[in-house]
């Protein structure tokens, strides 16, 4: 494959992404959701790696919510000569350090924002418009552990705040095709971001959704496990659980409520899919 396909290849990728990365995000973040698909590391032989696949997902409507919506969900995750990627899971990024066992760069994901008349107890609040998210995104791997991290802020509408994110995981093969990964991720957030999701202001509050202002500080932790099995010529199923508890303001917020159900948020998916 020539140079000039290969990049007409991957920047037609990064189009086909775009919709649906801007419909993936927030309530608990696809790359946590549905990460044991992605978590297979390429085979490295070839300039263009790609992964496609379905998923299907079962998540909180958002982060607090009680309800559960379940979800079919597309894999698209292409990454040229291990530096370029375009991924519904990652987003889109480059690599502009690379040391072989760490390796990072900018990066930019999509948050989709909240239409607050979807749910009872955001209806009387003002809606978070969709927004892209700029940042630095970062991997290492050190023997037995994979840590994952990154710092992003939304940028244009949207809630305009400030995230960063630690990952850690380690993998344990279970056979010659079998990989179980078990992971826990923290997630932080600046006061902007805390308030547009979590805050209350005072003009808007209700009897049952008092004012609130939620400030900077831990938003959520998950633990979670991948189980990824590989079948002859590039197919794989893999299947993701998780479980995330709100932390500090997002725990305490009105919009979150106080039941421990949910305050302590569940998740569940599985991808088939296809690597060449």
């Amino acid at each position: 494959m020539t140079l000039r396909r290969l990049a007409i290849s991957f920047f037609a990728a990064i189009i086909c992404c775009l919709p649906a990365m801007t419909r993936l995000a927030h309530a608990i973040e696809m790359e946590t959701a549905l990460q044991g698909a992605v978590s297979i590391l390429p085979s490295g032989d070839r300039d263009l790696e790609v992964n496609l696949g379905l998923g299907l997902f079962q998540r909180p409507e958002f982060l607090g919510a009680e309800d559960y919506k379940t979800s079919l969900l597309p894999l698209i995750d292409i990454e040229y000569r291990g530096r370029l990627f375009a991924s519904t899971q990652r987003g889109l990024g480059l690599f502009l350090f690379d040391t072989g066992n760490f390796r990072a760069g900018p990066r930019i994901t999509f948050d989709e924002g909240r239409d607050s008349s979807d749910y009872d107890l955001t209806r009387n609040l003002a809606d978070i418009d969709p927004s892209a998210e700029v940042g630095l995104y970062f991997e290492s791997y050190l023997g037995w552990l994979r840590v994952k991290g990154d710092i992003r802020k939304g940028v244009g509408g949207g809630h305009q705040g400030a995230l960063a994110r630690l990952d850690m995981a380690t993998a344990i093969r279970a056979g010659a095709r079998d990989t179980l990964f078990l992971g826990v991720n923290v997630t932080a957030a600046d006061q902007s971001y805390m308030e547009a999701y979590f805050g209350v202001p005072t003009a808007r509050a209700t009897p049952q959704v008092p004012a609130f202002s939620a400030k900077a500080g831990p938003r959520d932790a998950n633990v979670y496990a991948s189980f990824v099995h590989s079948f002859q010529g590039g197919m794989y199923l893999s299947i993701d659980g998780g479980a995330g508890r709100l932390l500090g303001d997002a725990e305490t917020s009105p919009i979150a409520g106080t039941l421990d159900q949910v305050l302590t948020q569940f998740y569940l998916g599985t991808v088939i899919g296809y690597r060449f």
